[in-house]
């Protein structure tokens, strides 16, 4: 029995490696989805966790605590009352506190407020000079706190937490630099809490030492911080998917407990991209699964034809019925086994190649239990349709096998015609009237399936109709005379396979356009959300010593305002605030076309006119004032004004007791170069009744702000959101007057602001139009983390920069509202897409330090390398490799059809039909046939593109080819084939 099977093999050894072959790449496209999706999977946690930042990586807990019964117990109570733990591969608990104090510079100055804080191993994440805290009452300051108090390792200092508490003395043991390898901003391990992380701008950095130093300050409270930060790059897709099973789970933290982080949003947002890749990559490689099935049908049909008569001949010289089973089916099921381990080599090699092409970072793509699964049940189907084949081509009468009369078809096609059709038409309908369920498909399956449900139905339908058009045209063909072409279609028409040769090419070619226009269109799509979420052609992220500094920098490298513009961006969690140059927005910004209003609009709405600022030309401040006979101590009073470069200056004076009006001095001897701007004058404590007459300066002198300025009540504020501060016009002044809404907890500090911006901020706001037209006042986050109300004068769905959801406003306002040096927003520069080649390097000239760069084109990649990136890419090079089954199936076509479509022509040659006619019908019959159902096919692509790309050059251009290449094979398959024995007859003869 085994060697009558493998002598069938041996005698028809071309036919047998042809179904190895095909059983093969049968087992190949079928492993190859499933590995490819895991891959994809991997890819998109591993583009996440490259763009995710600090806060989007972690999930941050503070509550304030009584430090009692010690930090330890309290902390232990913390993570107690935590409901849910996150926890898992990849996941660091970090646990820390920290209290706000007050320390009195060793010079004369303004006590300075310092955060004091705790964390777990914090002095890894510094670039630390001297030694790590230990002990209780061991700190490490950063660089800029250490000078601007004047200590060094070593040194100790007195640090007070409220005013009735005794101060701890504090020892230095470290230094700190802001700018060292620390990298805060990046760095997971501060999980995106802004008052812990090191910040290069930020006037005082936070003061580290161990957990005891906090119960010795004499405070009864203090704030408990439990983090939580996930490695994305250590983390398995099911590590993601058990840990956000877990936070889901988590219930509403206690009263007084606030629960922050992106963790919660970020790894859904991380599920639902996989998601969106599994959807294409099912389609794509059911398409793949379905062309390389049904050339291998054709290729077992052929296979089984060629031993039909031999089958047929055994039986009537008395063969036994199981010889003749294992001389028809022994042979295609021997082949399937063997290509079995063939398939799994070719799916895993199929499967890196396209994550190869398709990925921006793809690892090694290993064998998965899926894959297995997935090979191992693809053989046992191949196998029943090799089976199936053999059966149904043995089919017939003796009579019928000797003749080689092919077996008739049954109505299990048309009826699976009628079945697609009714899908089609179902799922359209649904999806066009938003019911994606009622098939029982998710939301992301239904748009995919629809179009390609249309496409296939679209095909059978126009495959129906292949053979009654061809016996119309061959028959008209004749009426006229031209005898080739009618015997070309006459044959088409008679061919009881041309039509599934049809329904394959313009299905195939319909799916290819789609894939294509598919993945132009979200080529532009994700572009345009790229530009909209950069905001510009390239972002380059910088440091600065302030904003106004910024401001100053890039003015100073592009005076023009022809290619940069300063900006500083905010995230938060209603939003992304944008701060812009607004005289330059028009220029250098990405407007979207759908923005409704003009950029030059929205930059001159939001630079209304203000009040003229306050100016310093001269080396000494001068404060004309009068102290008030209640005051019995020394009132430290600060000017703080922004620099001749934008750079913050701060001078510090002591208003002294018992000296009536006089005129206080501080020393400002930057000022007297390009000049400075006074932003606002600070009272440690309550003036209580302090009268400002005059603002002047000297060296050389002037007047700043006479009598008429100090009492004109728009020209002064206080600090937005400050309570009990009275500022009262007087006939010779301006009074500060402070009333506490709590004696107990009086604010530490009194200011005096120059009101030379407009308030509210004038904000556009990404959102509904009509919200423009209401003048709505909202409140958003201006550069700090306190929302601040702003003006809505304009409106647009989307921003640069912002997005859908958030604010743009001017920086010089937003900088000048914001009441503080301190920075938390990420500084950049925005550059138009004709800056020139060295504007990095101009930049860096300023005295702006470069930290990152991006461009509109790095961030579209990126935004492709997750959602529906790999898997629309997968879809078309699906496509691709689908047309290149279908040439096979061309081959395979000709080839079944050769001998017989030989014979016929022969003998019509014989009757006298000229050779020019006979060699017309085979060359241009299937050459015909494949040219115009390719073309079909494009069109149908074309037509059911969801949205066309506003370049069709890649559609066009693969469409075009692969016509070309089908064609081309149906002219050699045609030629081939008139060199069939019989057809090169003389024309006499």
């Amino acid at each position: 029995m085994v060697r009558l099977v493998l002598s069938a093999i041996r005698e028809r050894l071309g036919e047998t490696a042809l179904l190895g072959v095909l059983a093969a790449l049968v087992v190949a496209v079928g492993v190859a989805g499933p590995l490819y999706a895991d891959a994809a999977a991997r890819n998109v946690l591993a583009a996440s966790a490259a763009a995710a930042t600090p806060g989007e990586q972690s999930l941050t807990v503070t509550v304030e605590m009584t430090a009692r019964n010690g930090i330890a117990a309290a902390l232990a109570e913390l993570r107690g009352s935590i409901a849910v733990v996150p926890a898992g591969p990849g996941v660091r608990e970090i646990r820390g506190g920290y209290r706000r104090g007050a320390v009195t510079p060793r010079e004369a100055g303004a006590p300075i407020e310092i955060l004091l804080a705790a964390r777990d191993d914090v002095c890894a994440h510094l670039a630390l000079t001297g030694s790590c805290p230990a002990q209780p009452g061991e700190v490490a300051l950063a660089a800029t706190t250490a000078r601007r108090l004047g200590l060094a390792a070593g040194d100790t200092f007195a640090f007070q937490v409220q005013p009735t508490a005794p101060p701890a003395t504090l020892r230095v043991t470290g230094v700190y630099d802001v700018d060292g390898a620390g990298g805060g901003l990046t760095d997971p391990y501060w999980a995106g809490r802004r008052e812990l992380t090191p910040v290069p701008l930020r006037v005082e950095n936070p003061v580290f030492t161990v957990p005891d130093t906090l119960q010795t300050l004499g405070a009864d409270t203090f704030q408990a911080t439990l983090d939580h930060v996930a490695d994305l790059t250590a983390m398995s897709p099911d590590d993601v998917d058990a840990l956000a099973r877990t936070l889901r789970s988590a219930e509403e933290p206690g009263r007084g407990i606030a629960v922050t982080g992106g963790l919660s949003r970020l790894l859904p947002q991380i599920i639902a991209d996989r998601d969106k890749v599994a959807v294409p990559v099912v389609v794509g490689a059911v398409l793949l699964l379905g062309v390389a099935w049904w050339v291998l049908l054709l290729g077992a049909g052929h296979a089984a034809a060629e031993r039909r008569t031999q089958a047929v001949l055994g039986a009537l010289r008395g063969a036994p019925a199981r010889h003749r089973a294992a001389l028809t089916a022994g042979p295609g099921v021997l082949t399937v086994l063997v290509a079995l381990p063939v398939g799994l080599v070719l799916g895993r090699l199929l499967a890196q190649l396209l994550a190869w092409a398709t990925m921006s970072a793809p690892g090694p793509v290993p064998l998965s239990a899926t894959a297995l699964a997935v090979a191992g049940g693809l053989t046992l189907a191949v196998l029943v349709s090799v089976v199936f084949a053999q059966v149904r081509v043995h089919r017939g009468g003796v009579l019928d096998a000797l003749r080689q009369v092919p077996a008739r078809r049954g109505a299990a096609g048309g009826a699976a015609v009628v079945v697609v059709v009714v899908l089609a038409v179902a799922a359209t309908w649904q999806l066009r009237n938003g019911d994606a369920e009622v098939l029982g498909l998710a939301e992301t399956v239904l748009p995919a399936a629809a179009p390609v449900l249309v496409l296939v139905a679209a095909g059978l339908v126009a495959a129906r109709s292949v053979r009654p058009l061809a016996g119309l045209l061959g028959r008209a063909a004749l009426r006229v005379g031209r005898v080739g072409t009618a015997l070309g279609a006459l044959s088409a028409a008679r061919r009881p396979g041309m039509d599934r040769l049809v329904a394959l090419v313009v299905i195939v070619v319909a799916l290819l356009g789609h894939a294509a226009y598919g993945w132009q269109a979200l080529q532009a799509a994700e572009q345009e959300q790229a530009r909209l979420a950069l905001g510009a052609a390239e972002v380059v992220r910088v440091r600065a010593p302030s904003r106004a500094a910024l401001l100053h920098l890039v003015r100073e490298a592009d005076p023009a305002g022809d290619w940069a513009m300063a900006v500083a961006r905010q995230e938060s969690s209603t939003g992304t605030t944008v701060a812009v140059d607004a005289a330059r927005l028009a220029r250098v910004a990405y407007w979207p076309s759908g923005a409704g209003v003009a950029a030059d609009r929205v930059a001159r709405q939001l630079r209304p006119p203000a009040n003229p600022s306050v100016r310093i030309t001269g080396a000494t401040l001068l404060l004309d004032l009068t102290m008030p006979d209640t005051m019995h101590i020394d009132l430290p009073l600060t000017a703080v004004l922004d620099g001749p470069g934008g750079e913050p200056v701060t001078a510090t004076a002591a208003v002294v007791p018992g000296s009536g009006r006089h005129t206080l001095r501080l020393d400002v001897p930057v000022c007297a170069g390009g000049g400075c701007r006074l932003a606002w004058l600070s009272f440690r404590l309550d003036p209580g009744g302090l009268v400002l007459h005059g603002i002047a300066q000297a060296a050389p002198d002037a007047v700043v702000a006479d009598a008429a300025a100090m009492t004109d009540p728009a020209r002064w504020r206080t600090t937005i959101g400050a309570a009990g501060v009275t500022l009262s016009p007087l006939p010779g002044g301006l009074s500060v007057d402070y009333e506490p809404v709590d004696p107990r907890y009086p604010d530490p500090e009194v200011r005096v602001q120059v009101a030379d911006v407009p308030l509210p901020v004038p904000a556009v706001l990404a959102g509904e139009e009509r919200l423009a037209h209401d003048r709505t006042v909202v409140r958003g986050e201006l550069l700090s983390p306190l929302r601040r109300p702003v003006d809505v004068v304009a409106a647009a769905p989307a921003l640069p920069g912002v997005g859908t959801q958030g604010l743009l406003v001017d920086l010089e306002y937003a900088d000048r509202a914001n009441d503080s040096t301190d920075n938390i927003a990420d500084l950049q520069v925005w550059l138009a897409p004709d800056a020139p080649a060295d504007a990095v390097d101009r930049l860096r000239a300023t005295g702006l330090v470069f930290v990152s760069a991006e461009t509109a084109a790095q961030r579209t990649e990126q935004r492709l390398a997750v959602g529906q990136g790999p898997g629309s890419r997968f879809r078309f090079g699906a496509a691709l490799l689908a047309v290149l089954l279908v040439m096979v199936a061309v081959v395979l076509v000709g080839a079944v059809d050769g001998p017989r479509r030989g014979a016929e022509l022969a003998a019509l040659r014989t009757q006298g039909v000229p050779q020019r006619s006979v060699r017309r019908a085979t060359r241009s019959g299937y050459l015909l046939i494949v040219a115009a159902a390719a073309a079909g096919g494009g069109l149908l692509g074309g037509a059911a593109a969801d949205d066309s790309p506003a370049s069709s050059v890649l559609p066009i251009s693969v469409l075009v080819a692969a016509g070309l290449l089908l064609t081309a094979t149906a002219y050699v398959v045609g030629t081939r084939l008139s060199r069939v024995t019989g057809l090169d007859l003389e024309d006499g003869r």
